[in-house]
């Protein structure tokens, strides 16, 4: 058996070996070939998506970026101010600050809010849940302090920064806040004025996008557009500012002195129905009286007492029931149904004229005309003072009052409502009825508001509201008149103020008890009040004060509220430069005083002096220089 040679042999192991190489880069190949086709096949999607976003969805990662880097700021508009006649402010806004963040760029919340808990002396638990967030925009501190705003910059704090707003101030703190209202601290307005004109005080906000840095604050600069705010208009009130620093200084003591629960003061022109002053103060827990936010004014009803009797007297005049001057027999106690009624201070049975009866404030006498008048005659007239119904103010929270009708008055209604108890009024109405009086029988609409001026300067008036004519000039008239009389000589004594002629009515009346009726006599609560207008000859400021319950021995009108009258109108004279009978010439075709310069007083004065002197013989040196 012959054998192969060993080269042989190896030859084929290798041939062996040959086949399967050849098959492996078959494999390769083919592998190769898909791996490549699924290469390119991504790469195909990846370069399409690219295109895609470059061509076709540009904008949104445009403006991914650019919310990044720009910020939409609001401008808020500056809320105009509030001034008084006379164009002094009574309500601002001043530039102020707030902190603010953009929590996506906080990094370390709880870090920050602990070192902003500590500058801004707020809760770091609330901090630090507003700077996790997922909005962009969070409050940290509201109108801060020069001093916080550049202690929180201090800190360096990545997404923390300043924002700039208006902050509302009143310069007279206090002061006729009544009146003037609240805003929050958005500079909404949310009561009084500042919410009944609040769309006329906003104006309108605007926008302006900006570029930020790193930290969210504004870059220098980098504004790409502004949308201007439109500042809100300046609302012109009637009041005079130091007319209301005076009334409520005035009203302050005399209620504290009186130890009275609270009080009123009202100043107004009759001839227009525009108010001067609004005063309103109360005690509180502690015992110390304050200014009140309440404008009692329009918003407390009251039962004014004797000071109605010169409305009733006017339906008792205009209905020709009686005269002035007519007499009839005034007994000092008087049965009406199941009640009694007594004058104070007791008299015995005398007769008194009208005008008399006014002048010592009676009840039995009031009541005897009230009941010939009837009660249709008494409601009618009181309803066309202006009572049981809102005026034309327009202020939040107005009380009507109450006057029933007649079908619900009871036997005793008549009498009681005659001299000022079973129906209430505001003090604001009070004061209207007594306008009224002193504008010839036509009331005016009452009015807190002159216009409002833009930031231009043009001024727009308000139209005020229509007037009324309550009763004839010539009743009036004899009412004004009797009306001296009480302070000439009768109840409202302290109610004069020298060189003026003053018209007024004193009030004392019961204060219904919270349980019923008005309580025994050992233990009952009074309101005192003043109402009255000068000159009596030519009005030109009409005053109600009213004290809610004052104490001790001095609760009547006459002793409490009309010596507050006297005060604020001896200043009130000087303030609106109303001349005294001694300064005056007359009046003009329309009913206006003529005053005197100073310098022709002074001669006059002079004139009158050396003609005395002259008659007496005796010789006087002028210091008239002429002219």
């Amino acid at each position: 058996m012959s054998r192969q040679p060993d080269g042989s042999a190896a030859l084929g192991r290798g041939a062996a070996t040959s086949v399967p190489d050849r098959e492996t880069q078959k494999r390769f190949g083919r592998r190769a070939v898909v791996v490549g086709l699924v290469l390119t096949l991504v790469a195909g999607l990846f370069g399409w998506r690219l295109t895609g976003l470059q061509l076709l969805e540009p904008d949104r990662f445009v403006a991914h970026g650019e919310a990044q880097r720009i910020r939409t700021v609001q401008l808020r508009a500056g809320r105009g101010a509030i001034v008084d006649r006379n164009g002094v402010d009574l309500v601002l806004s001043v530039p102020g600050q707030s902190m603010v963040a953009n929590p996506q760029r906080v990094e370390d919340p709880a870090r920050a809010a602990r070192a902003l808990a500590q500058v801004l002396g707020a809760d770091r638990g609330v901090l630090e849940r507003r700077l996790s967030s997922d909005r962009s925009f969070v409050y940290l501190g509201r109108q801060v302090s020069d001093e916080v705003a550049v202690a929180t910059l201090a800190l360096d704090i990545t997404g923390v920064y300043v924002e700039k707003e208006w902050v509302r101030v009143r310069p007279g703190e206090d002061s006729a806040l009544a009146v003037l209202g609240r805003t929050d601290i958005d500079s909404n307005g949310i009561s009084g004025m500042e919410l009944v004109y609040d769309g006329l005080l906003s104006g309108t906000d605007g926008e302006k996008v900006v570029e930020v840095g790193m930290r969210g604050a504004s870059i220098p600069g980098g504004e790409y557009s502004v949308e201007p705010a439109s500042d809100g208009r300046t609302l012109v009130l009637t009041l005079d500012r130091a007319l209301q620093f005076e009334a409520e200084r005035l009203l302050l003591e005399g209620v504290d002195s009186a130890g009275g629960q609270g009080g009123v003061l009202i100043a107004m022109r009759p001839a227009t129905g525009e108010i001067l002053a609004s005063a309103t103060v109360k005690r509180s827990s502690d015992g110390t009286v304050h200014i009140s936010s309440e404008h009692r004014s329009v918003t407390w009803t009251y039962e004014p007492g004797s000071i109605i009797k010169p409305l009733t007297f006017s339906a008792i005049l205009d209905r020709a029931v009686a005269a002035p001057h007519t007499v009839r027999e005034v007994p000092p106690r008087l049965d009406v149904h199941d009640a009694t009624f007594s004058d104070a201070p007791f008299h015995e049975t005398e007769e008194f004229t009208v005008a008399e009866i006014m002048r010592r404030s009676s009840n039995v006498g009031t009541i005897l005309w009230s009941l010939e008048l009837g009660p249709e005659a008494l409601h009618e007239q009181l309803r066309e003072f202006g009572l049981g119904s809102v005026t034309d103010l327009d202020f939040p929270g107005e009380a009507r009052g109450i006057l029933p009708s007649v079908g619900e008055w009871s036997g005793t209604s008549l009498p009681t409502i005659a001299i000022g108890q079973g129906v209430s009024t505001t003090p604001l109405q009070m004061l209207t009825a007594y306008a009224a009086l002193a504008n010839g029988g036509i009331r005016p609409a009452p009015t807190l508001v002159l216009g409002s001026r833009d930031d231009r300067g043009m001024f727009y008036p308000r139209r005020p509201g229509p007037s009324m004519t309550v009763v004839p000039a010539a009743v009036a008239a004899e009412v004004v008149a009797m009306m001296e009389q009480v302070v000439a000589t009768g109840t409202g004594t302290r109610g004069q103020v020298p060189g003026y002629r003053v018209a007024g009515k004193t009030g004392t009346a019961w204060k219904p008890s919270p349980t019923g009726g008005y309580g025994s006599k050992g233990d009952r609560a009074y309101v005192a009040s003043f109402a009255g207008f000068l000159p009596a000859e030519a009005p030109q400021l009409a005053v109600l004060v009213v004290v809610d319950e004052p104490s001790g021995q001095a609760y009547s009108g006459g002793r409490v509220a009309a010596p507050v009258f006297a005060q604020f109108s001896r200043f009130a004279v000087r303030q609106l430069r109303i001349p005294s009978e001694e300064e005056r010439v007359g009046l003009d075709e329309e009913g206006r005083v003529i005053a005197l310069t100073p310098a022709r007083h002074a001669l006059l004065r002079e004139a009158a002096e050396a003609a005395r002197l002259e008659e007496s013989g005796g010789v006087v040196a002028s210091s008239a220089t002429g002219g």
